[in-house]
């Protein structure tokens, strides 16, 4: 079920990553990283860096930030785990459709009809928390590690990548009551 763009923006191709400029590329950006575009099943993806390397369908956080090469901050993504979401706090969780190579930049979903990465038997329709593995969730309760805002639709039989329906997810500080 690919989705594709509706709010009028022409070129843009959901599954393209493109190379930083620090990297040598000479491709032009479609649009400036932060960009979000509508799609297809009531989604929304935002076009953000890659900070290490992003699997298909990896759960990541993001935040914006400037760096030594650049004083314009720019949206980086980096697949959720979770030592790295009480030790960077970020709370903007989305999920890439597509792999993207590390300081490459790409499109990540954070609304809609989106396939992602659940560890072995994970439940549907039950909470979904990070985990150690980089960019996988589980309905293990992990404190602190609680993503609101997703749900998974079918149970994870073995460890896959299941459709799940997202709005806004986010990491929580707290596990739901």
């Amino acid at each position: 079920m690919a989705d594709y763009v509706t709010d009028g923006k022409i070129g843009i191709d959901l599954t393209a990553t493109y190379a930083s400029t620090s990297a040598g590329s000479t491709t032009l950006f479609p649009v400036t990283p932060g960009t979000r575009v509508s799609t297809s099943n009531n989604g929304v993806y935002i076009f953000a860096r890659a900070e290490s390397d992003i699997s298909a369908y990896d759960a990541v956080i993001m935040s914006t930030y400037a760096d030594s090469a650049s004083l314009t901050p720019v949206l980086r993504a980096v697949p959720v785990t979770t030592t790295n979401a009480a030790a960077l706090g970020y709370s903007m969780v989305g999920f890439a459709q597509t792999a993207i190579t590390s300081s490459y930049y790409g499109w990540i979903g954070i609304n809609g009809m989106l396939k992602v990465n659940l560890l072995i038997a994970c439940q549907p329709k039950v909470p979904l928390y990070t985990t150690a593995t980089a960019g996988k969730l589980d309905d293990a309760t992990v404190s602190a590690g609680y993503i609101q805002g997703i749900v998974a639709n079918t149970s994870a039989t073995s460890a896959s990548a299941p459709y799940c329906i997202v709005n806004n997810a986010g990491l929580m500080t707290s596990n739901p009551v």
